[in-house]
C-alpha cells in the first residue's frame, strides 16, 4: 500500500499556478514543491530534503507524527482524517495547514496526493 504525490510535475504546477493566477515558474521559485511518498503498511514517509527540513524531520524516513507535529493544532484532526481516508481507499486528496515551528514563524503547507491501495483479503 502506498500513498504518494506528484506535485513537481509540470502539468500539476501549471494547474496550481493557473488557479492562483501566477506563472508556473514563479510558483516553483516561491514555494517548495517536492515529491514525497508514504508506505502505509509501515507508516513511514520519505520527504524531499527541503520539505523534511521545513517539517523538522531529521533523517529519512520519518513517521506521520514527525511530519505533523508542527501543524496548526486546529487542523490536526482534519489532516489525520484525510490521511486515514486515503489509506482506506485509492483516492486523490488535498489538505492545507500551517507549520508553526516557533513563535512568529508560520509557513503555509498545501499537500496534494494520490493513494494507491490494494485489498489484501483473499
Amino acid at each position: 500500500m502506498a500513498l504518494k504525490t506528484t506535485t513537481t510535475t509540470p502539468d500539476r504546477l501549471a494547474s496550481v499556478a493557473e488557479i492562483i493566477g501566477i506563472d508556473s515558474h514563479e510558483l516553483q521559485d516561491a514555494f517548495v514543491c517536492e515529491d514525497w511518498n508514504a508506505e502505509l503498511s509501515t507508516g513511514l514517509l520519505r520527504l524531499g530534503p527541503e520539505t523534511a527540513f521545513l517539517h523538522g524531520a531529521v533523517g529519512a524516513p520519518c513517521g506521520i507524527m514527525d511530519l505533523i507535529r508542527f501543524y496548526d493544532p486546529a487542523d490536526l484532526s482534519r489532516v489525520l482524517q484525510t490521511l486515514e481516508e486515503a489509506a482506506a481507499v485509492s483516492t486523490e486528496f488535498t489538505f492545507a495547514t500551517t507549520i508553526r515551528q516557533e513563535p512568529g514563524l508560520h509557513r503555509l503547507v498545501f499537500c496534494s496526493g494520490r493513494s494507491e491501495t490494494t485489498n489484501s483479503a483473499g
